[in-house]
C-alpha cells in the first residue's frame, strides 16, 4: 500500500530483542509519509523522470558535476548494468534485461533471495562523481520535536566506486550532493550525511557554506545484497544516526543501534525541509578492476531501497510539476585494457539530459513546458532546477557580473544576480559550476494549464556551455481549503 494503516510494533528488550518486521507503516507509529513499493511500479500516468517511481511522491534527478556540457553533450549519462559485483540481487524482474539507459535506471523489483519484498533499484550510471537523487516531494517537519526518518538500504560502500548519502535541506534542492573528490552543488541550508567506508560523515550547510562536523561513527556493519534499517532522529539541535545489522531476508531486522550523535550549534536555521536519498557513482568504470577486484570495468553503482518514510505532520498542501529530461541519445567510445595486454573498444550508449541556454542579452532558450498546472488556493510558487555556469576569468572571479535571465510564459524577463553565498560556494575549491536553485516567482505570471520557462545568462561564458536541468515547479497552497490531491495529477 502507498500509505498503509498503523501497524503495532512490539516493545523490545535491550539485550535479546527479536528481529522486527518493518512493513505497512514503515516501522513508524504515525507515518506522515511511507512508501513500501508493495504496489509495484507506478501507473504509467504517474511516471516521470523517475521511471517506475511515482512522480507524485518523488522528484528524481541525475547530475554529473565535472565538465558537464563538453563534447557536444549536456549532462550525458551512459547505460547502467546489473549484477557484476558479487552478491548483488538478481536483475530485478524477469522482464528487465540488458543495459539500463538513464530513463530506465529506477525500477521497482520483485522479491529476491535476500530481499523478500518488493524494493526499489536505483542504478547510477553517471561517471566521475555523478549522482541520482530521489527527493520526497512531501515536506518533513521537525519543528519543536525530534522527527524520525527511516529507510532500508544496502550500506555497502567502496569509496572509489560508489556509496549513498542522505540530505535534509530547507529548499527542494534538485541535486544536493557531496563527493569525496568534488563538492556540490550544496543546498542553501541543509544537513548532509554521507555513508562511506563503514562510517557516516555529517556536514552542516548554511547559506551554501559547508562545515564538516568533526568525529566519526562506530563501525557501521554492511553486507552486499543485504538491506540494513537506517533511522535518523533529527531536531534543530541534534541528529542521532542509527542502523541495524544487515538483514538476511530484507523483512526482519535487528533493532537499529546508535552509530553517531552530533549537536548543531547554533541550532539549524530551518525546521521544515525535504528529504533526499542519493546514490553516488564515484568512478566505477575507472576503478572497478584496480580497486574493486572485478574482471572488467563496471558501468554503474547500484543501490537498493525499501520502506522509506518519516513521521510528523502530514503536509499535503504542496503541488509539484516537472519537466522531462531532454533524453537525447548519443554515444561515447572507450578503449580499456583487461586483462593486461588485451585491449577492448567499447561503444557506450547514453542520454544527454540537460538543456543548453545561450549567453545573450537578447536571446532566450527554447521554451520548456510544465503541463496541467493548477493554481487552486496557491500562495507561493518556486522554480526549482539545477543551473550550470562555467564563467571563468570574468571580472577576475568566476561569476563577477554574471547574471541568470529567465522568463515565465510571456511575462517580463527577470535578471537575477547571484547571492554572496552562491558566489562564495562556486569559488570554494572542488566546486565545479553547479547550483541548486529554488527561485520564488510571481504567482501572477503563472496560469492554470501549461506554463513555459525560458533561460539565458549574461556575462557567463567559457568553453563549456551553460545549461539547466532537473526542473520542477513547486506550488504551496493555503492549507485551510480542502482538496483531494495535493500533488500534480
Amino acid at each position: 500500500m502507498r500509505l498503509a494503516a498503523f501497524v503495532a510494533v512490539p516493545v523490545l528488550l535491550a539485550a535479546a530483542a527479536p528481529a522486527i518486521a518493518f512493513a505497512g507503516a514503515c516501522g513508524l507509529a504515525a507515518p506522515a509519509f511511507c512508501e513500501t513499493f508493495e504496489d509495484g511500479p507506478a501507473p504509467p500516468a504517474d511516471r516521470g523522470r523517475g521511471n517506475e517511481l511515482s512522480r507524485s511522491r518523488f522528484s528524481a534527478t541525475r547530475y554529473a558535476p565535472s565538465l558537464s556540457t563538453g563534447d557536444g553533450v549536456t549532462f550525458w549519462v551512459w547505460d547502467a548494468e546489473f549484477g557484476l559485483i558479487p552478491d548483488e540481487p538478481p536483475p530485478c524482474r524477469s522482464d528487465v534485461t540488458g543495459f539500463l539507459p538513464a530513463n530506465r535506471d529506477t525500477l521497482v523489483c520483485d522479491p529476491s533471495a535476500h530481499i523478500n519484498s518488493r524494493y526499489l533499484l536505483t542504478a547510477v550510471g553517471s561517471q566521475n562523481y555523478g549522482s541520482n537523487v530521489y527527493r520526497i516531494r512531501q515536506p518533513f517537519d521537525f519543528a519543536g520535536r525530534t522527527g524520525r526518518i527511516v529507510f532500508d538500504t544496502d550500506l555497502t560502500t567502496n569509496f572509489l566506486l560508489g556509496y549513498m548519502s542522505v540530505v535534509i535541506s530547507e529548499d527542494p534542492s534538485p541535486t544536493p550532493a557531496w563527493d569525496l573528490n568534488g563538492r556540490g552543488p550544496n543546498p542553501r541550508n541543509g544537513v548532509m550525511l554521507v555513508f562511506v567506508s563503514n562510517n557516516v560523515e555529517i556536514h552542516d550547510v548554511r547559506d551554501y557554506a559547508l562545515t564538516t562536523i568533526p568525529g566519526s561513527a562506530s563501525t557501521i556493519p554492511a553486507q552486499k545484497g543485504r538491506l540494513c534499517r537506517v533511522e535518523l532522529r533529527m531536531s534543530a539541535t541534534q541528529l542521532d544516526v542509527l542502523t541495524s545489522p544487515p538483514s538476511d531476508d530484507g523483512v526482519n531486522f535487528a533493532p537499529p543501534v546508535s552509530r553517531r550523535i552530533v549537536n548543531f550549534a547554533p541550532p539549524l536555521p530551518f525546521s521544515r525541509g525535504y528529504v533526499h536519498l542519493i546514490g553516488h557513482n564515484h568512478a566505477t568504470w575507472k576503478y572497478a578492476i584496480t580497486f574493486g577486484g572485478l574482471p572488467r570495468p563496471l558501468r554503474s553503482w547500484n543501490l537498493y531501497w525499501d520502506n522509506i518514510g518519516f513521521d510528523g505532520p502530514a503536509i499535503s498542501w504542496t503541488r509539484e510539476y516537472e519537466i522531462p529530461d531532454a533524453a537525447i541519445a548519443s554515444t561515447r567510445t572507450t578503449v580499456d585494457e583487461y586483462p593486461p595486454g588485451t585491449l577492448h573498444t567499447t561503444v557506450h550508449n547514453g542520454l544527454s539530459l540537460g538543456y543548453v541556454m545561450p549567453n545573450s542579452v537578447s536571446t532566450l532558450s527554447a521554451p520548456l513546458t510544465f503541463t496541467n498546472v493548477s493554481l487552486a488556493h496557491a500562495t507561493r510558487a518556486r522554480l526549482v532546477f539545477n543551473g550550470y555556469y562555467q564563467g571563468y576569468n570574468i571580472d577576475g572571479i568566476r561569476l563577477g557580473t554574471g547574471r541568470l535571465r529567465y522568463q515565465i510564459n510571456d511575462g517580463p524577463v527577470h535578471v537575477r544576480a547571484f547571492t554572496p553565498g552562491e558566489v562564495a560556494m562556486l569559488d570554494t575549491p572542488g566546486q565545479t559550476g553547479g547550483y541548486n536553485h529554488a527561485i520564488d516567482i510571481p504567482l501572477a505570471e503563472l496560469v492554470d494549464g501549461d506554463n513555459t520557462v525560458r533561460f539565458s545568462t549574461l556575462n557567463i561564458e567559457s568553453g563549456y556551455p551553460n545549461a539547466v536541468l532537473n526542473l520542477d515547479l513547486v506550488i504551496d497552497a493555503d492549507p485551510d481549503p480542502l482538496f483531494a490531491n495535493g500533488f500534480q495529477p
